[in-house]
């Protein structure tokens, strides 16, 4: 297993519906889980919205997945779009909560881009998470590469 640390930050907030995008209410993890479900990915358990790991290097990669699920049409007025999701752990205060990385792929989402040192991980609810925490990322050996890390 490999560990990264990570420093969490804010992102778009239209995954957890925070965003007030009239078009996704409640989220878009919330509109996308009958989908995925369909697919055989539950994410029962999971809180419906995403942590942002920033990673300190120029990019991270993902290189080996769980899921592949393509042209998922989730959305009447959003373009069908490809996901990939990952297991992991994400590893805070002496605690390990299962995770998944969470990517729908830019080649076919139109908006809310990532910056590329950065990944979205589903997890269940953790109390006491904050913006600027710094946590840790647990996932299999070569599932993903950071490209350029810096000191």
């Amino acid at each position: 297993m490999a560990i990264y640390k990570f420093t969490v930050v804010k992102g778009h907030q239209v995954a957890s519906g925070r965003a007030n995008d009239p078009r996704f209410p409640r989220g878009t993890i919330s509109a996308q889980l009958p989908f995925f479900q369909t697919l055989g990915l539950d994410l029962n358990g999971y809180y419906l919205a995403t942590i942002n790991a920033q990673f300190n290097c120029h990019a991270i990669v993902l290189n080996l997945y769980d899921h592949y699920f393509k042209q998922v049409k989730w959305h009447e007025n959003m373009p069908a779009e490809n996901f990939k999701f990952c297991r992991c752990h994400i590893l805070m205060n002496s605690t390990s909560y299962p995770a998944l990385i969470y990517q729908p792929q830019v080649e076919t989402k139109i908006e809310h881009l990532q910056p590329i040192n950065q990944l979205e991980l589903l997890a269940p609810f953790i109390e006491h998470l904050h913006y600027g925490d710094v946590i840790s990322l647990e996932i299999a050996n070569a599932k993903v590469t950071l490209v350029n890390v810096y000191p």
